[in-house]
């Protein structure tokens, strides 16, 4: 309102008067902007009916423009600006005035409608947001769930078949399955781990294998640069692992191997794992990985989307996964 005394103000010469006059149309411009607000916009313009939108809303401002000119005309000007009436016929039907009054009634409403369209597109894109983010993190729990069930299952029966024969061996490694069952169950109920947490537990995880396969397996695990402080999210890599035990050791009958190379920089972590490939295996299984690795391939979608780089490739003797994750502030 204040823009439009300002505006009076300087046809009129007269702060008054010019207050005075705009309050006068402050009625209907009130009452015109709240039906909008109210009633056409939700009612009409988001139910997408234009037509019946813009066809009410010129009714309502002719019907509230010929108010106001009767209003102004039998009360208003005479009462604050009689000057005005002298010799004048009173008339509340010239065309002119009408639409005179119809734009300045108009001109809140006009402004007012953006504002809310504004607001709601707004509110609505936010809840959008939030639902967004709210079905990948059910997604990403529903994905975590569904990690290490196969390989707990194998180094369980492992574990019953080493007690039978009373293996030394048993006790050690049943207290790093321990270990590895409290890391899944516990400390990987959070979005970010320490990256040197996870690398325990993937050590966890290739001593209980070595343990399983004896010397059918060899082994080449390498860690290089400074690992401390770096964060990614909880068993992003084990599914790796498991699927190079899984798929490549499975129905192997001679001596297979697995190399695992992770590399740590300040903004790149770098993931490289090969693992040989029997005959056997290469029969049953022509993909060579599973749902395991669809998982954790979504996983890191949902996660890092385009800051990530993974690529599967197979050859005639060999699986090969290569991971390259860009590092957030907050991880490194």
């Amino acid at each position: 309102m204040t823009s439009f005394v300002m505006s009076e103000w300087g046809y009129m010469q007269s702060f008054k008067d010019a207050l005075i006059y705009e309050l006068l149309f402050l009625p209907s411009r009130l009452i015109v902007v709240y039906i909008n607000w109210f009633v056409l916009i939700p009612k009409f313009l988001y139910k997408n009916k234009l037509l019946h939108y813009f066809a009410i809303l010129i009714l309502v401002l002719l019907a509230f423009a010929i108010g106001h000119r009767y209003f102004v005309l039998y009360w208003g000007f005479p009462k604050y600006f009689p000057q005005w009436m002298e010799g004048q016929k009173v008339n509340p039907w010239i065309f002119s005035r009408l639409v005179q009054a119809v734009l300045i009634i108009v001109s809140p409403v006009a402004f007012t409608t953006g504002f809310k369209l504004f607001m709601d597109w707004y509110k609505q894109r936010r809840e959008t947001e939030v639902l967004k983010q709210e079905k990948t993190n059910a997604e990403l729990k529903f994905l975590r769930s569904q990690t290490n069930p196969h390989f707990l299952f194998n180094t369980l029966n492992s574990i019953y078949g080493l007690a039978l024969e009373k293996s030394e061996k048993t006790p050690g490694l049943i207290l790093k399955l321990s270990d590895i069952l409290s890391y899944t169950l516990y400390e990987s109920n959070v979005k970010k781990v320490l990256l040197s947490k996870e690398l325990m537990l993937i050590e966890n995880i290739i001593a209980l294998e070595k343990e399983r396969f004896e010397k059918r397996v060899v082994i080449d695990y390498k860690v290089e640069g400074d690992v401390e402080g770096i964060k990614i999210p909880p068993l992003i890599l084990v599914p790796f692992i498991e699927n190079a035990f899984k798929h490549g050791l499975k129905n192997e009958v001679k001596k297979g191997w697995i190399n695992i190379h992770i590399k740590a920089s300040k903004n790149i972590l770098s993931f490289i794992i090969e693992n040989s490939i029997s005959k056997l295996e290469d029969q049953h299984n022509n993909n060579g990985g599973g749902l395991g690795l669809q998982n954790v391939s979504r996983r890191l979608d949902l996660l890092y989307g385009d800051n990530k780089e993974l690529t599967i490739d197979k050859t005639d003797e060999a699986f090969i996964v290569q991971l390259k994750i860009k590092l957030f502030e907050d991880e490194s």
